[in-house]
């Protein structure tokens, strides 16, 4: 068995359900998601939004080599109740072949209308 069967089983076993929706497509797969540390410097960066409290915390997100994104994907990833849209990707490789993609996520913020906003 490969190394890269073994991390792709890895993830199937032990990841999380995972919806991805870049427009019409839905994609179901296995991921991890999880905050990134206080340490990277990501919380300093809270604000607050119409909708509510935005704190501002990023995700790591590591899951299959297949679902590789871009932020021009506009890809909506959900996860246990949760919504996230993709800051940066990558997908690591080991020995020329795709191993997984890491991205950094950040909550997605549903935009919302109001009943008295002018066009």
């Amino acid at each position: 068995m490969s190394f890269h069967t073994n991390v792709r089983q890895m993830i199937d076993c032990y990841g999380s359900v995972v919806t991805i929706k870049r427009g019409d497509e839905i994609v179901k797969s296995k991921a991890f998601i999880q905050p990134l540390r206080y340490k990277t410097g990501a919380y300093r960066d809270k604000a607050i939004s119409m909708g509510g409290f935005t704190d501002g915390r990023y995700y790591l997100y590591i899951g299959q080599a297949d679902n590789v994104f871009c932020r021009a994907d506009n890809a909506i990833i959900s996860c246990n109740g949760k919504k996230y849209v993709v800051h940066t990707s990558e997908c690591f490789e080991y020995l020329d072949k795709a191993l997984y993609v890491w991205a950094v996520l950040k909550p997605h913020k549903e935009q919302r209308c109001d009943d008295y906003e002018t066009n």
